[in-house]
């Protein structure tokens, strides 16, 4: 199961993908171009993610893409590796050069099928990681869809392939987190921002000094949190998921006593 929690940590960690739908030519008259078959599209993406893990984007109704996917929603979004995760995907050893190869770097590929959803929360917490797009999300062509993951292709690096079906990734026992995470947010920004500077501090590796303060929480779920600064996102992985945010506090509090001691 450890290759699986990594793998979940890699995917919450990322704040954009590669999005890839099937286009078939036939559904664009206007277009020109010499391909008379369907071939795959990708195109550039935010992400944001459910509780569960379930990827959250959005589209507009204007973009080839929401074409593609009326005719056929089955796709596939890829993430590569943001934040260094070292410890879930170790460096490669065997390199005698002065660079990290990005093929040695983990990235995942989500299979599913892509659907539009009215969730509000699903809305507050792509918004939440990435605020600008609050100035076209309620445009009358956007839409907001969620991913419905059937399966998941991992490459860990060199030599270190997995295949997941969707109940190897998925969380599905957790409690409150819906309920609570606004105002765990809230609470965290307006009254414990020492603390968070200091989670930055002392348990984020690779964050330079001149970035170790003024960061904001931006979501909480059961595999750890998402924190904020300008347009850095970085992420705290729990040791193990937490099935209760009611569990949180006492969490948030734990890392303050631990960061504290270490300074």
């Amino acid at each position: 199961m450890k290759i699986n929690y990594a793998t979940r940590q890699l995917i919450r960690s990322s704040s954009r993908g590669y999005l890839s739908t099937s286009f078939d030519p036939k559904s664009f008259g206007a277009k020109k171009i010499n391909v008379k078959q369907t071939f795959p599209y990708s195109t550039f993406t935010l992400t944001a993610f459910d509780y569960d893990l379930s990827p959250i984007v959005l589209l507009s109704k204007l973009s080839e893409h929401t074409t593609n996917i009326s005719k056929d929603n089955l796709v596939s979004l890829m993430l590569c590796e943001e934040q260094k995760l070292y410890p879930f995907f170790p460096k490669f050893k065997k390199n005698p050069f002065n660079y990290e190869d990005p093929m040695s770097r983990p990235r995942v590929t989500l299979i599913g099928k892509l659907k539009i959803t009215k969730n509000l929360n699903h809305k507050t917490r792509f918004l939440n990681r990435h605020p600008t797009s609050n100035l076209y999300a309620n445009f009358s062509d956007m839409n907001f869809y969620r991913l419905d993951i059937i399966g998941a292709h991992l490459i860990g690096g060199f030599a270190s392939v997995k295949w997941f079906s969707k109940k190897d990734l998925i969380c599905n026992d957790f409690k409150n987190f819906q309920e609570s995470e606004n105002s765990i947010i809230s609470h965290m920004n307006d009254h414990h921002k020492e603390s968070i500077d200091l989670y930055v501090k002392k348990f984020i590796k690779g964050v330079s000094l001149s970035l170790k303060k003024n960061w904001q929480l931006i979501g909480v779920d059961p595999d750890g949190f998402d924190l904020r600064k300008k347009d850095q996102v970085i992420r705290y992985c729990f040791e193990s998921s937490i099935d209760n945010a009611s569990k949180l506090r006492g969490v948030f509090v734990k890392l303050h006593k631990q960061a504290s001691i270490s300074q």
